[in-house]
């Protein structure tokens, strides 16, 4: 047999065209029959049997997957934890942030608004000094001397104060059945005997009555009466005091 019939040749794809072949492995080189171009043969041999690659013992291929997953597994553990530190980083600006904010509230309100409060109260009690307290007062001296007490009266924000500090032996109380268009709105006796009065009209001329008597008398010794003016609802002056033994004559 001839050393040429001795050669086997393998298949192999020229590594210019693509073109399926057959060589001799034990040739460096070889010259392709489709484009004419030079080749390597181990290189063309390398190509075909990459392009032209079966499984035929998958038993025998091991795929190790362990250390791509791992490495998945350890790059979304790592943004996992960067995302929760980043959020961590985040609150603690936020609040670093507010508390900024609240102190420097606090020190502007020392700065700016305390003084304007302060201000504000002081224009507040000026006003009140001069517009706000349009009071009236005076007083009034009950039976002979006296003996029955005295009533000083007092007009303010709208209602009439009656006070009697010392009464005395003598009772006073609110006549609401000859007063007109007046209610009494409180009455006190602790310390003397104070009564506050409001209007039950909104305009116009009212009247306020008070009567006393004697402790040990049945009888009512007297009566004052109060003329007052009301406007919108509220009192805003006495007119007249009067002191009567007879309110029958007096109305």
């Amino acid at each position: 047999m001839s050393e040429s019939a001795e050669v086997k040749m393998v298949p192999a794809l020229c590594t210019q065209c693509g073109g399926t072949l057959t060589v001799d492995p034990h040739k460096e080189t070889a010259d392709c029959p489709f484009c004419g171009s030079s080749f390597i043969v181990e290189k063309a041999i390398n190509q075909y049997q990459v392009q032209h690659a079966t499984f035929e013992h998958v038993d025998n291929v091991n795929i190790d997957m362990s250390g791509t997953v791992n490495s998945v597994l350890d790059f979304v553990g790592k943004q996992m934890s960067e995302g929760r530190k980043l959020k961590r980083e985040m609150r603690k600006e936020e609040k670093e942030y507010a508390a900024e904010n609240q102190k420097r509230f606090f020190m502007n309100f020392l700065k700016i608004g305390l003084p304007m409060l302060v201000i504000l109260f002081i224009m507040a009690m000026v006003m009140n000094a001069f517009f706000g307290n349009d009071s009236q007062e005076s007083a009034a001296v009950a039976g002979t001397g006296d003996e029955a007490g005295t009533v000083s009266y007092e007009v303010s924000r709208g209602l009439l104060y009656l006070d009697i500090p010392d009464p005395g032996g003598y009772i006073w109380e609110y006549d609401m059945f000859h007063s007109r268009d007046v209610n009494l709105k409180d009455d006190s006796n602790l310390d003397g005997v104070h009564f506050t009065i409001s209007a039950s009209h909104s305009l116009g001329t009212a009247y306020a009555v008070l009567h006393w008597q004697d402790e040990d008398d049945a009888d009512w010794d007297g009566y004052f009466v109060y003329q007052v003016e009301v406007e919108d609802g509220m009192i805003t002056e006495v007119t007249d005091v009067s002191s009567v033994d007879d309110i029958e004559s007096y109305l």
